[in-house]
């Protein structure tokens, strides 16, 4: 102990504010550290449904019901899609006999094809994720990429 009025000698200063440091990072930092790990978890939680549909089937792509909430198996699949099915140079009539009609035009203009694939695949998803397909004048895939909205 040191006696009262007495300054610390540089060494023990030095660990004094080192120590400081360290207590105030993890006191202030404790609860984001928390709340990270709970929405981790969650997010691990949500994904664990894609176990067995991460191969692309045309079949299941068109499913309704694994299509939306909350299997999403698109969302599963599109990287799959896009790594093995060549869809560039394929004609808008083998586009949609693979992946079923596209959906209704909404905030995409610039792309002729959309497909719905469902919550981002992010740490906090906020918006969706669309498969867009542009058509060149022959009507082939000159592009198909993956947005969010």
């Amino acid at each position: 102990m040191l006696p009262v009025g007495s300054r610390p000698k540089p060494k023990h200063r030095r660990r004094l504010v080192i120590a400081l440091i360290v207590g105030g990072l993890l006191v202030t930092g404790f609860p984001f550290l928390v709340v990270g790990g709970l929405l981790a978890k969650t997010n691990w939680d949500e994904w664990q449904h894609c176990r067995g549909y991460t191969q692309f089937s045309p079949t299941l792509w068109n499913d309704p019901t694994l299509s939306a909430e909350p299997a999403y198996v698109r969302l599963c699949m599109v990287d799959n899609l896009l790594a093995k099915y060549l869809l560039l140079g394929r004609s808008q009539a083998g586009v949609i006999e693979l992946l079923g009609p596209p959906e209704p035009q909404t905030g995409f203009a610039d792309y002729d094809m959309v497909y719905v694939l469902g919550p981002e695949r992010k740490f906090i998803s906020i918006d969706y994720e669309w498969l867009v397909i542009k058509l060149d004048a022959a009507g082939h895939v000159s592009e198909a990429r993956l947005v969010t909205d």
